[in-house]
């Protein structure tokens, strides 16, 4: 287990250097594969992947970020 220390660092590392992405982004890219799901976009279902989106299970993803 990394201490909020740590954590704090890490996360200061990633925003200097710009990698990752924001909540807001995230949210978005959860919207947009949704809906390409819901319309069938197999193309930009692929470009957006992750587990839980593979799945469908966007509700346990949106808890995800409840809590990031």
């Amino acid at each position: 287990m990394l201490t909020e220390q740590e954590k704090v660092r890490i996360q200061a590392i990633i925003r200097k250097r710009q990698y990752g992405i924001t909540l807001s982004q995230m949210k978005q890219f959860f919207k947009k594969h949704q809906h390409a799901r819901e319309i069938g976009d197999k193309k930009t279902m692929e470009k957006i992947e992750c587990g839980l989106l593979i799945s469908g299970q966007y509700d346990k993803l949106s808890e995800v970020i409840k809590n990031w």
